[in-house]
């Protein structure tokens, strides 16, 4: 999902292109959420914090059913991007060794779902896949860095993994994490041809990781 938008939204006119690819957006991620709903679901009852991200996915559905319209990339490598990121960590399997006790990932998975949900409240109708400049958010969790919403996946995904681990789970996120700085790259090179952004991101020095990058 785009993790960054610009101050005042940017009604872009009708471009039918866009208009398909956006179609495409809603349908593919309702698709893949509704496959990891059917997939994690049974495993609430053993490891209840699995709810949470199951929560977030749906409010993620909702937003994209509402979303605005913007000014779209229609370039293959940042969707592209997009869409990987967005549907590797659900490749995980809930199978695995635990690592941890279920206290232990429950604070975890807590932490970075709360994160993560913040940043799509915080979106509203500007959440979406592909990078994308529907108005710049700069309040809340959009103080701490540029993508909150990444943020709180990975460390969604350490917990997830610690109650889960496997080297299948273990290569998922890898790829996941690895996806993930790559879409902040490209939503960077987009956004940052607002000037509303590039005073954001003055102000808020850093894009994924409080400290670090």
């Amino acid at each position: 999902m785009q993790d960054a938008i610009g101050t005042s939204p940017t009604v872009a006119p009708f471009d039918l292109r866009a208009e398909l690819i956006r179609f495409a957006e809603r349908a593919f991620l309702i698709y893949i959420s509704v496959l990891a709903i059917m997939r994690l679901a049974p495993q609430v009852a053993e490891h209840p914090q699995i709810a949470l991200f199951l929560f977030s996915e749906l409010i993620g559905v909702v937003l994209l059913l509402l979303q605005r319209r913007g000014e779209w990339t229609v370039k293959f490598y940042p969707i592209a991007v997009a869409v990987i990121g967005t549907t590797a960590a659900l490749a995980v399997m809930p199978e695995g060794q635990s690592l941890i006790s279920n206290g232990v990932s429950f604070v975890i998975i807590l932490t970075g779902g709360f994160i993560a949900l913040s940043a799509k409240i915080f979106l509203g109708r500007s959440f979406g896949v592909i990078p994308a400049n529907r108005g710049v958010k700069s309040i809340g969790v959009y103080r701490i860095v540029r993508h909150p919403m990444y943020l709180g996946y990975m460390i969604h995904h350490v917990g997830f993994l610690l109650v889960y681990f496997s080297v299948w789970n273990l290569a998922v996120y890898a790829v996941a994490w690895l996806t993930l700085y790559l879409r902040t790259v490209e939503e960077e090179k987009f956004l940052r041809q607002d000037a509303a952004y590039r005073e954001y991101a003055g102000q808020v020095r850093y894009k994924l990781v409080p400290g670090i990058i």
